[in-house]
């Protein structure tokens, strides 16, 4: 099935803090289709894009305009990803470790925007858009695919009525990629983007293995947020060893 204006808004408003309308019928609210979630990652991520940007464009240092973008980020996305990473890290530890696993994360990302900046900020913004795209693709597929059951094969995940729009949510991921980072990066940087977002998946699939049903919205925002970071260093670190 093609997906919709109705189901990129139905992201939209669930995924973000955007002011979002709501639709004037709902027929199916808490199933839209899976392939419109990467569009609207790529809107959040333009959120954080512009606001890179802006502070750019206002001659702040580096270190702040990517605290700047990150908190950005954060208002715009509603402060979602960052609420379930603090879960998912108390479940994975005790209490008190989901807010060191935030700290570091949001520090790693913050670095890694920092030195995208000083190589080439306007480069950096498409970087960011492309970072939320693939963490909320990341999101949603983990949530689709990780439910609470004995991870399934990965084939089996892409058959039946839920395999068409997971890989429309894929494919869709791959090319929006593709389009915002090879032009300013090239093959190498772009490559690594995608690799950083599925092995951070693959990563926080391992580890939440044993996970309960109340778990999965938790480890999936987990697990997005950490697609983000991992693309973002991913990027950084093939243009410094290049």
């Amino acid at each position: 099935m093609i997906p919709t204006l109705n189901d990129l808004l139905a992201w939209l408003r669930n995924e973000t803090a955007l002011p979002v309308p709501a639709p004037e019928t709902e027929e199916n609210p808490a199933m839209p289709n899976p392939a419109a979630a990467s569009v609207a990652g790529a809107i959040l991520g333009l959120c954080g894009a512009l606001a890179l940007l802006l502070c750019w464009l206002l001659w702040l240092p580096s270190l702040a305009i990517a605290a700047g973008t990150v908190a950005a980020l954060a208002i715009a996305g509603g402060m979602k990803k960052e609420g379930g990473m603090v879960r998912a890290g108390d479940k994975l530890s005790f209490a008190g470790g989901g807010n060191a696993l935030l700290i570091v994360l949001l520090l790693f990302e913050t670095a890694a925007l920092d030195g995208l900046i000083v190589y080439h900020a306007p480069s950096a913004a498409l970087a960011v858009i492309t970072a939320v795209m693939l963490g909320l693709t990341v999101t949603v597929a983990f949530r689709s695919t990780q439910p609470a059951r004995n991870i399934i094969e990965p084939g089996e995940a892409f058959a039946g009525e839920k395999g068409g729009p997971l890989q429309g949510l894929l494919i869709g991921a791959v090319v929006l990629a593709i389009v915002l980072l090879l032009p300013a990066y090239r093959i190498g940087p772009t490559a690594a983007a995608l690799i950083a977002a599925l092995a951070a998946f693959t990563i926080v699939a391992a580890v939440a293995r044993k996970q309960s049903e109340s778990d999965v919205p938790d480890f999936s925002a987990l697990a997005g947020k950490a697609a983000e970071i991992a693309v973002l260093v991913f990027v950084l670190a093939l243009l410094r060893s290049s």
